[in-house]
């Protein structure tokens, strides 16, 4: 396994890593008893510093560290979890999930993000004694100016601690910086040794000891406890301020360093002056060249070798070594790229004089963050897990979809074998292979879904969060209920399902659950809550989002959609409760009276269900004001496989998708009746309007009707109503691979797709709501 593979699984169990923990908060909030939770988020946050520490990358695994520290105080039942310690270490996760996306587009952490970690790590260690934690945006926001001022205006006055070091032995080192090292009270108990990690401290100049506080005499001594460390370590090391940060990378949080600042740079003169300019002008002719259509490789290669003799003469050593990391044969784009990434300055910095500079050990350490490799061992009794990637399965897949329409084209072959070349027997033996070959691809086809059906709680445990987090901001109490995690569908179902339902779930919090006192008003628990329930009927998935609040209020429903012109006002009127209801699915619909973060901006409703329609699903809803509402998602298992009804219109041929489609029957044309211009007839006791699909497709051809004058209907489901689409015929259903249209042609809204068949034709697949809901609007 090369580097770029190791670093690839370290993302990877990493996000788990974070999605356990995540998980694991939420639950030790509702049960902060639980033992056992309570080890298996420690156990967790453990294996994600390990891995964090083998890879080298520093400031993911100060904050993970320091959230290890407060979880095992919690653990031994020395401190107390709170909410205000479940926000401090969901924060810190926050940002730690941040720090895995840098690492997974970069293969490294920024620069700027040891000042946020170490604000983090400090906001956490506060909470180990109790204190209120100190949002780590504030933390930082006091780091950052003494790290980044002049000098001039930082700390002017030496520390008192500083003066426990030889002053002749300063003298004689003026470059020198001094170190505070005051190691945490219980360090023994995991491992740490500060005395000898002092000592061997690089560039140790001298080194001194004291105690925290006093030590204790006479009978006082019988209390004290021998494994607590109360050490005050004082330190002075030649060592550079990288060097040292790196050796105490484990415990940076408990240093402090203090260096005399160095004597201001003399002015410039004139002659040095101009040659800084010069080196700037041909640094620019470089990017100029660089940045040319056409580049020679011999060009680029002068042109690298100009750029680095300047940053030698600059004496910028750590640009020359970003330099020589580029590859021998980067092109003119990466040079260029780089060039403009490292530009020279505009003019040569300073530095003003201060009689002392004070800083916390936390400032951003120089070195690169490394890698690591390796995790913690599963139990032996763990389900045994092959982890492909997804682009694997994905190629298995298609080349299955590529299996089916070769398996389709068998029936042709037997067709022509018997009608063009008069081979009967031939025929016979080719469908009956083709009824092995068709059992087989099945099969296959079975075991590769089976590879890419995921649970769908890999969408709802993050939901935990957002009600929580969501509900404390609108000072509402709801509790989430999930049920049936473990329904599984395919993952492209899956991963689609994460915005509608984040919808409909912000939706309830904000405009469905009420405050706590207005629930007790309406003899509700003051506590709302929110049920999401998966399970699988027939080749669907449902998904039902149910809460106990308010309900929807249809007459409230209606004026709204008047008042923002959704709806005419007649038409409005007539509608029923449950028909106006439906109007918050309308693209632009809200009840908010204010714009906020949540609501009032007129998107939501329709969102999801263009989303869920999208994936061939539909949306139900349903509400009784003043007990609650639910949403029932119907779904496809899988997006892969569409099982279509092969129809035929003008001498052409198109596929519906079959869970849409009612029914197929002929209609005698007697049995049409037309009124105005819609055509319309009786179908098991139910009026059934017609269109004519031609008319739908702009195609300048009536229907055909059969030898005793009866026109074939395709009857399709649209939401709760039954509509007939008149075709010529019928030739059956088919497996497809359905492919969605590109370019010019997506926005061909009517169509949902294509697919090639088994005799090498293009099938085009319809979307009806779409063709009839462009035919009702013209």
């Amino acid at each position: 396994m090369n580097q770029s593979e190791l670093l690839d699984q370290f993302v990877l169990e990493a996000r788990e890593c974070l999605e356990a923990i995540g998980k694991g908060l939420l639950e030790v909030e509702r049960e902060p008893e639980d033992a056992t939770l309570l080890n298996d988020l420690f156990r967790s946050v453990h294996t994600l510093k390990g891995n964090c520490g083998l890879f080298e990358f520093k400031p993911l695994e100060r904050v993970v560290h320091a959230g290890e520290d407060l979880l095992d105080r919690v653990r031994n039942q020395e401190l107390a979890y709170s909410a205000e310690l479940a926000d401090a270490l969901l924060d810190a996760m926050d940002f730690s999930a941040q720090l895995i996306d840098q690492i997974e587009r970069s293969g490294r952490i920024e620069a700027g993000a040891d000042a946020r970690a170490q604000a983090h790590a400090k906001a956490l260690r506060a909470l180990l004694d109790g204190a209120p934690a100190e949002p780590p945006q504030a933390a930082q926001a006091a780091a950052e100016p003494a790290a980044h001022s002049p000098a001039g205006t930082a700390q002017t006055a030496a520390p008192d601690w500083l003066d426990r070091l030889d002053p002749a032995l300063r003298a004689a080192h003026p470059g020198a910086t001094a170190w505070r090292y005051q190691p945490e009270e219980g360090c023994f108990f995991k491992g740490e040794d500060p005395w000898r990690l002092a000592c061997t401290t690089p560039g140790l100049l001298a080194v001194t000891v004291a105690g925290q506080q006093p030590w204790p005499e006479g009978e006082a001594l019988n209390d004290w406890d021998c494994y607590q460390c109360r050490l005050d370590i004082v330190l002075l090391s030649s060592a550079p301020r990288a060097d040292v940060q790196e050796h105490f990378r484990c415990v940076l949080e408990q240093l402090q360093g203090w260096q005399a600042p160095p004597a201001p740079p003399a002015e410039p003169t004139a002659a040095e002056r101009a040659a800084r300019a010069r080196a700037r002008q041909l640094w620019a002719d470089q990017l100029a060249l660089l940045a040319r259509s056409t580049v020679a490789p011999g060009t680029v290669r002068a042109a690298r070798r100009t750029l680095q003799r300047l940053l030698a003469w600059l004496d910028d050593g750590s640009a020359v070594a970003g330099l020589q990391a580029l590859a021998d044969d980067a092109d003119a784009a990466t040079l260029l790229a780089w060039a403009r990434r490292h530009a020279l300055p505009a003019e040569p910095a300073t530095a003003e004089a201060a009689p002392g500079v004070a800083e916390a050990a936390a400032e951003p350490a120089a070195a690169d963050p490394g890698r690591r490799g390796g995790d913690e061992a599963n139990g032996a009794g763990a389900h045994k897990v092959l982890k492909v990637g997804q682009e694997k399965v994905d190629r298995l897949m298609d080349l299955i979809g590529e299996m089916v329409v070769a398996k389709n084209s068998l029936p042709y072959l037997a067709q022509r074998a018997e009608t063009v070349f008069g081979q009967r027997e031939l025929a016979r033996e080719i469908k009956a292979q083709y009824t092995v070959i068709n059992r087989i691809a099945e099969d296959m086809q079975h075991a590769i879904m089976q590879v890419r059906m995921l649970p769908v709680g890999a969408v709802f445990q993050r939901f935990g969060r957002l009600v929580r987090d969501i509900s404390r901001k609108l000072g509402k109490e709801v509790h989430l209920v999930v049920e049936g995690e473990e329904t599984e569908a395919d993952k492209n179902v899956i991963e689609s399902l994460a915005d509608p339902l984040i919808h409909i779930l912000r939706n309830s919090l904000d405009h469905g659950i009420e405050t706590p006192q207005a629930r007790r008003d309406a003899g509700k628990p003051a506590a709302g809550t929110i049920r999401i329930r998966a399970h699988q009927e027939s080749d669907r998935v449902v998904i039902e989002i149910s809460d106990d609040g308010a309900g929807v209020d249809a007459a409230r429903v209606r004026t709204k959609a008047v008042e923002r012109g959704l709806i005419p006002a007649d038409r409005a009127a007539t509608l029923g409760d449950h028909d106006a209801v439906q109007l918050i699915f309308l693209p632009g619909f809200s009840t908010a009276e204010q714009i906020s973060d949540l609501s009032g901006r007129g998107v939501g409703m329709d969102v999801v269900r263009t989303a869920i329609e999208r994936i061939n699903g539909s949306v139900e809803l349903s509400s009784v004001q003043g007990r609650g509402t639910t949403l029932r998602l119907s779904l496809p298992l899988s997006m892969a496989i569409t099982n279509v009804m092969v129809i035929e219109s003008a001498g052409r041929r198109f596929g519906v998708p079959m869970d849409l489609i009612v029914e197929t029957v002929r209609v005698h044309g007697d049995d049409i009746h037309c009124f105005k211009q819609a055509r319309t007839t009786v179908l098991r006791g139910r009026i059934v309007p017609l269109r004519a699909l031609n008319e739908l497709l702009a195609l300048d051809t009536e229907p055909l009707k059969n030898a005793d004058g009866e026109l074939a209907v395709l009857v399709v489901r649209l939401g709760a109503e039954a509509v007939g689409l008149i075709v010529d015929q019928f030739h059956g259903a088919s497996d497809i691979i359905l492919k969605p249209l590109e370019g010019v042609l997506a926005g061909l809204t009517g169509f949902a797709g294509t697919a090639l068949m088994g005799d090498g034709g293009v099938l085009m697949a319809l979307n009806p709501k779409e063709l009839l809901t462009w035919a009702s609007a013209t």
